[in-house]
């Protein structure tokens, strides 16, 4: 099975596919997954499931699978608040994709 994580910076989309080895030699390293991730350390990032549940709150911290620590999360479902947490780790393998704050405004 196929999975894709798509970025979401600005307006640029970036695409990583999961269990899948990209090439990358066709990415400058600027706009490798993650080390776009990186330098969004300490941003506050929106993060949907692929369940549909959605986690938005200050990325702490974030590793080579993808998994994600966020501090200050809340958990919603479309739309409608769940849960208030102080910091949830997301695993990287549910993740469908992430939106980075690009300064757009705050959550």
């Amino acid at each position: 099975m196929k999975t894709l994580i798509k970025l979401l910076y600005g307006k640029t989309v970036v695409v990583l596919s999961c269990g899948i080895s990209m090439e990358s030699s066709k990415l400058e390293p600027s706009k490798k997954p993650l080390n776009v991730l990186i330098k969004q350390l300490n941003a506050q990032v929106t993060i949907t499931l692929k369940n549909g549940v959605e986690y938005k709150g200050r990325m702490t911290r974030c590793d080579g699978h993808m998994n994600i620590m966020l501090d200050g999360a809340s958990e919603s479902m479309k739309d409608k608040l769940i849960a208030n947490y102080g910091t949830v780790l997301v695993r990287g393998n549910n993740i469908l994709y992430i939106a980075l704050d690009t300064g757009r405004g705050k959550y």
